[in-house]
């Protein structure tokens, strides 16, 4: 079996493709066929930081736009919660749905109705089936089902705006837009040094 290290912390396989290539010619097909050569690719994959630098998950963009987005996401870590451990839901920039190709997470929504919060949490999504998000909804995702690196999914998102996103305080039901972190282009750069020196900001 084909294995490839992308960069330190990321290994891809050819079971790991096959997963991706049949998640792909299945649900944006138009796309074409998913080769080998394009998911092993470095310079196609970001490792994202967590806001202590350690590996959150990393991207496969296959197409980007401001009318749609699809991308291969493949998890380490749940989401960050703040800094006391509490609930620090985020919304998206777009609509999208998430397809679980492999293992599964565990999820918590927070639905802002005026200036009360709905919480609906532990809401298990596993392989085979579909996570809708709109724009309106704050979620975190709070448990990965497997291990670090064992959990892919391919994130399918419509039209969005780059920047309108924010937090919410489930408590107070206030929404804080998006901070940039001062240390996160170091952090960007630190576990992406396959993308070159010149990696800056967050993609």
């Amino acid at each position: 079996m084909k294995t490839l290290q992308i960069a330190p912390g990321l290994v891809v396989d050819e079971a790991m493709h096959a997963v991706a290539a049949a998640g792909l010619a299945l649900h944006a097909p138009e796309l074409g066929p998913l080769s080998w050569q394009r998911f092993a690719a470095p310079s196609g994959w970001w490792l994202v930081p967590d806001g202590s630098g350690q590996l959150s998950k990393a991207e496969l963009t296959l197409t980007e736009d401001r009318d749609r987005t699809v991308k291969i996401n493949v998890w380490y870590a749940p989401d960050i919660r703040g800094a006391d451990g509490a609930p620090c839901p985020h919304s998206h920039p777009w609509p999208f749905e998430s397809k679980i190709l492999l293992g599964g997470y565990t999820e918590d929504r927070y639905i802002l109705d005026g200036s009360q919060v709905r919480a609906e949490t532990g809401r298990e999504h596993v392989q085979g089936t579909a996570n809708l998000v709109g724009r309106d909804l704050y979620h975190e995702v709070a448990e990965l089902h497997t291990a670090p690196g064992a959990t892919m999914t391919l994130m399918l998102c419509g039209r969005g705006e780059r920047g309108a996103w924010g937090h919410l305080d489930p408590a107070t039901g206030t929404v804080a837009p998006p901070q940039r972190d001062p240390l996160f282009p170091a952090r960007l750069r630190a576990l992406n040094p396959h993308r070159g020196p010149a990696v800056v900001e967050q993609p």
